[in-house]
């Protein structure tokens, strides 16, 4: 027979034996620590780089040029024999704005910068015929310079000849309707052009 105190530690080792071994942790120093720390470090560092050259932007970068709070567009001039243009083009600007930054437009007043222009051209170019007389297709090419000043100090941005078109059918013998058809492409350049325009001056700055 084994003594009391042998058998005491003979259980005990047994108890000691069937526990679970716990998952060996590698330190800091341990070089399995190191791949699964530089691999997670590799795929971050990539997104990143994904992110940032396909143009994406993180939450709070992304607000009005230089920081303009308050913007006043000004009736912008036309330089063309097309009437009412003006007033089309100018709201499309207006639009632009208040689709991406809400609040952004007031009245001169109260306004941080000001931004003015000129339609200087329109041209109107047939670009599909039947026979030599009858237009079956027109073209219209618009081209405008536009200015952004702040109100306290010169000029803050220049864009100049900024330009698009935009086609139109004709239908022989109704004018009426040729005239409809012309002032929806101009309505459509005009919109065209103002996203261009608003895209430059966001890419500028």
């Amino acid at each position: 027979m084994l003594p009391t105190a042998f058998r005491g530690y003979q259980k005990h080792a047994k108890v000691a034996n069937a526990m679970p071994k716990m998952a060996h942790d590698p330190s800091p120093s341990d070089p399995r620590s190191f791949f699964p720390r530089f691999f997670r470090g590799t795929i971050l560092l990539a997104a990143l780089v994904f992110l940032t050259t396909c143009g994406y932007r993180f939450t709070g970068s992304d607000g009005p040029p230089r920081g303009i709070e308050k913007l006043y567009i000004q009736l912008i001039e036309n330089r063309t024999t097309e009437p009412g243009i003006d007033v089309v083009f100018t709201n499309a600007l207006k639009n632009e704005f208040i689709l991406k930054y809400q609040g952004i437009l007031s009245d001169r007043e109260q306004a941080k910068a000001i931004l003015s222009g000129a339609i200087v051209g329109i041209r109107t170019k047939t670009v599909s015929r039947r026979g030599a007389l009858t237009s079956l297709e027109r073209q219209l090419l618009m081209t405008v310079d536009l200015t952004l000043k702040s109100t306290d100090s010169d000029g803050l941005w220049f864009a100049k000849g900024v330009s698009s078109s935009d086609t139109y059918s004709v239908i022989s013998g109704d004018k009426e309707a040729n005239e409809q058809n012309k002032r929806e492409a101009l309505q459509k350049l005009a919109e065209k052009i103002a996203g261009i325009s608003f895209n430059r001056l966001s890419d500028d700055f």
